[in-house]
C-alpha cells in the first residue's frame, strides 16, 4: 500500500467519535470565549484540557512498530512539552513564567523536528538547504519582536529558528509523502508561526491582539500537525 493510499484508522465508532470531538469542540470554544471576555476562571478550566484530548486521540489511533516507534514517541513527548506550556502561558504576563513557556515549547518544536525528520526528512538532504533559509527568515523576524527586551531576546531568536526549522521540515515531508497528511502537517507548523507571532506582537511590540484569536490558531495548528502525522500509524 502507498503513502497516497494509506488509511488513518478511526479508533473509535461513530458514536464514541461524536461524543469525543463534542466534548472536545465545548472545551475548545469555551476556551476561546474565555479569552474573549477576559475570564481567567474558565481559562483555567478549559485550557489544561486541550492539549490532552489532542494526545489522547493520537495515541489511540496509533499502532505501534519498529519503525514508527521514534516518531510515536516524539510525537507524545512533544504534546506533553506543548502541554506544559500551555499551563505556563496562563501566566505570561510574568516574563520570567514567559520564559519557561518558551522553553517548553522549544523542546516541543525540537520533538517535532526529531519525528518530521524519521517520517522521511532524511531522505531529502537538499531539503536542509531550504531549511537554512527558512530558519534566517525566521531569525529576522524572531529579532524584530524580541528587539526591545534584553531578557527575552536570545531566547526567542532561538526559538524563532526552531520552530522556523520544524516548518520547513514539514514542508520537505510534503515531496516525500506527496499526500494530503503532509499538507495537513506543513498547514498546521505553518499556523503555529502565526500564532506565535500574534503572541510576539502582543506581549513585546505593544500590539493589542486578542488572546482568543491566538487559541483558534495554536489549537487548530496542533490538530492538523497532529493528524497529519497520524498517517504513520498504519506505516
Amino acid at each position: 500500500m502507498t503513502s497516497n493510499t494509506k488509511i488513518v484508522k478511526e479508533p473509535l465508532n461513530n458514536r464514541q467519535r461524536k461524543i469525543f470531538w463534542g466534548l472536545f469542540s465545548i472545551i475548545f470554544f469555551v476556551n476561546v470565549y474565555s479569552n474573549f471576555v477576559d475570564n481567567s476562571l474558565l481559562t483555567i478550566f478549559s485550557k489544561p484540557l486541550l492539549m490532552p484530548f489532542i494526545a489522547i486521540y493520537f495515541s489511540a489511533t496509533w499502532k505501534e512498530t519498529t519503525e514508527n516507534s521514534i516518531i510515536y514517541k516524539a510525537m507524545m513527548i512533544g504534546f506533553f512539552f506543548a502541554w506544559i506550556g500551555d499551563l505556563y502561558m496562563m501566566f505570561r504576563s510574568d516574563e520570567e513564567v514567559m520564559l519557561l513557556a518558551l522553553g517548553c515549547f522549544f523542546v516541543c518544536h525540537v520533538l517535532y523536528i526529531i519525528a518530521f525528520f524519521f517520517s522521511g526528512v532524511k531522505d531529502k538532504m537538499m531539503g536542509f538547504l531550504f531549511s537554512f533559509v527558512v530558519s534566517v527568515i525566521g531569525l529576522f523576524i524572531g529579532e524584530h519582536i524580541a528587539s526591545t527586551h534584553s531578557l527575552m531576546y536570545a531566547p526567542i531568536l532561538s526559538y524563532s529558528i526552531i520552530i522556523s526549522v520544524m516548518f520547513s521540515f514539514a514542508v520537505i515531508r510534503i515531496f516525500v509523502r506527496k499526500d494530503k497528511w503532509a499538507w495537513f502537517t506543513a498547514a498546521g507548523a505553518f499556523i503555529f508561526i502565526i500564532s506565535d507571532i500574534m503572541i510576539g506582537m502582543d506581549a513585546f511590540q505593544g500590539y493589542e491582539i486578542s488572546h482568543a484569536y491566538i487559541m483558534i490558531t495554536y489549537i487548530v495548528a496542533q490538530l492538523l500537525i497532529s493528524r497529519g502525522m497520524m498517517v504513520e500509524a498504519v506505516s
